[in-house]
């Protein structure tokens, strides 16, 4: 469940990241959204009970006479459910500073008896990703990863005015394959939360044969800050034998620091 969850929070935002046109690359600017140094540390309740944490950081790697991007996500279960189930797992992107695209990508989990490790760099001139388990593998032009994704829609893509059940659709690269969701933009609504009343943009995934998972959209529904970092705040999500519950603990060194989080 651990990865369930760091999975869906990566999907809201992965959704929105591919509502351009992957055949394009995004217009260059300024990245207002983010900057070295931040963290983001989410809480992980089933029902009342605490189950783990998820955390986001984002630093730079010195790459030749450059730099780029280092974002690692990390997973990791605590309290009770730490006793009897051992989940640790990590998800590294590094990516291009200017255009967001990853050119690393590093996926190195723990899960009870289970462990994986695979690294995967991409090739943006041939659309392919070289996988140390799997070869070359195709992808579409401007691909991204789990990771990159996050940080791509912060730069790109949150930035703009969304109309009330607008439509988006994404494909993404993840465990070696290609996925393809949908996501809506349901409205913008003042979200309290432990540091006060913010404004956020709430989102729920568009129901298919392929999320049979879920009854209705709002069995999943997401909440991202309407103040220029777009930082998510919360995600919920109705389970059959629980409600999955993923809040914002704890952050530092957020790029814009004049709205609720400061």
């Amino acid at each position: 469940m651990q990865k369930i969850i760091l999975t869906l929070l990566f999907f809201f935002i992965i959704d929105i990241v591919n509502a351009q046109d992957n055949t394009e690359k995004p217009e260059i600017k300024v990245n207002t959204a983010f900057q070295p140094g931040e963290e983001l540390i989410y809480e992980l309740k089933y029902g009342v009970v605490k189950g783990g944490e998820a955390k986001l950081t984002i630093g730079l790697a010195e790459v030749g006479y450059g730099y780029l991007f280092h974002a690692k996500a990390i997973a990791y279960t605590t309290g009770m459910v730490g006793k009897f189930a051992t989940i640790y797992d990590i998800y590294e992107s590094y990516f291009d500073m200017t255009t967001g695209y990853p050119i690393k990508s590093i996926r190195n989990v723990t899960e009870n008896r289970y462990k994986r490790y695979n690294e995967e760099l991409f090739n943006r001139d041939s659309n392919a990703v070289y996988s140390l388990k799997s070869g070359r593998l195709d992808v579409p032009a401007n691909c991204l990863d789990l990771v990159s994704a996050f940080y791509f829609a912060r730069k790109f893509v949150f930035d703009q005015k969304f109309t009330k059940n607008e439509t988006l659709s994404l494909y993404t690269w993840l465990n070696e394959k290609l996925y393809k969701v949908m996501l809506r933009y349901k409205k913008t609504e003042i979200v309290k939360t432990k540091f006060g009343k913010i404004e956020c943009l709430k989102f729920v995934p568009v129901l298919d044969e392929n999320l049979s998972m879920f009854k209705k959209e709002e069995d999943m529904e997401a909440w991202f800050s309407n103040d220029g970092n777009y930082v998510p705040i919360k995600i919920r999500v109705n389970m059959p034998f629980a409600s999955v519950h993923c809040d914002l603990k704890s952050y530092k060194n957020l790029k814009n620091t004049d709205g609720a989080l400061k």
